[in-house]
């Protein structure tokens, strides 16, 4: 399954590119979680020899071991993996994986970014040149943000210039804004299609009326002769 599975694409939106942690930061865990796996193994003998009282406490503390093991690695693969900028050529999704089985996905398009920011901390961070990419967005949409970030930098330039090409582009015809406002109101629950419904009625009946045109002015004005 591909992280770009859990989000539905627009028409014509395309992935400019998925950005991870830097692998590195997950070093210490990883040598844990082999050691949790490989230890038993050398100790297999001695471990398979205790039996308190018949019981067998090493096999059980070996099979422990391994499987603390074996699960700290895949929840360090899931979390690495789901742990994620996708930047698309409308909108930047960022998706939080909190252990296995807690997701947040967030998204901003890039006419609600404010700012993009980076910033590189410590020592590692200068060395190993990974920092964090914060996106600002505006009103009280939540900022996305993603730590360990390898070549900051080169993200922070990427979204800026998907940013700048998306805001020269012209504007949409009535006939796409019309088009993606359907699109949009399609993914409404009951509650929102209700309260959509309402501002729209509001809309229209605050709009104020076109003037009336008069037939008389208009058989007069195509009854005078040019350039008058």
């Amino acid at each position: 399954m591909s992280i770009t599975d859990i989000v539905r694409m627009k028409e014509q939106e395309k992935v400019v590119g998925v950005v991870r942690h830097f692998p590195l930061v997950y070093a210490p865990k990883v040598l844990a979680a082999l050691f949790l796996v490989s230890a038993p193994f050398f100790f297999m003998i001695p471990l398979f020899a205790i039996r308190p009282w018949k019981f067998p406490a090493g096999a059980i503390a070996f099979g422990l071991s391994v499987f603390l093991g074996l699960y700290l690695a895949l929840r360090l693969f899931v979390t690495w993996y789901w742990n994620a900028f996708v930047v698309t050529n409308y909108r930047v999704i960022d998706v939080d994986q909190h252990g296995l089985f807690d997701r947040v996905v967030s998204e901003a398009t890039f006419d609600k970014i404010q700012d993009v920011s980076y910033h590189v901390k410590g020592m590692c961070g200068t060395m190993l040149r990974y920092g964090t990419i914060v996106v600002q967005t505006a009103g009280a949409t939540t900022n996305l943000e993603l730590s360990c970030v390898r070549d900051p930098k080169e993200v922070h330039h990427l979204i800026t210039e998907l940013m700048a090409v998306y805001g020269a582009q012209p504007p949409l015809e009535r006939s796409e804004r019309v088009s993606q406002l359907l699109e949009a109101a399609a993914d409404l629950s009951d509650a929102e299609a209700r309260a959509f419904i309402t501002e729209i009625k509001g809309a229209v009946a605050d709009k104020p009326p076109a003037p009336r045109v008069d037939d008389r002015d208009v058989k007069k004005l195509m009854d005078e002769p040019p350039g008058r």
